[in-house]
């Protein structure tokens, strides 16, 4: 990419020891996978579902974008919810 900005695969400004806390999810956000791309167990899978149905009734179904003065945006996604999480290792 020629142009500039934000690019996601780009990993040289990253903390070295920050990782993501889920590696895989599936098609509504849940995670299925940890930060070892090792499978969660069925608990855990259902406790995030759970997690992730109680955003759903706080902030709805739809995805909400507000734009703040400074030109940034806040994206309410309840889908979003578990892929910001990282972990030191």
């Amino acid at each position: 990419a020629d142009e500039e900005g934000f690019d996601p695969t780009d990993n040289r400004h990253r903390k070295k020891k920050k990782h993501p806390k889920y590696a895989k999810f599936d098609e509504e956000g849940v995670p299925t996978h940890d930060t070892f791309n090792e499978p969660l167990p069925a608990e855990d899978i259902s406790k995030l579902r759970i997690q992730l149905e109680e955003k759903k009734r706080q902030i709805g179904d739809d995805v909400t974008v507000t734009a703040l003065r400074g030109g940034e945006k806040i994206i309410d996604d309840a889908s979003l919810m578990f892929r910001g999480l990282v972990v030191i290792r």
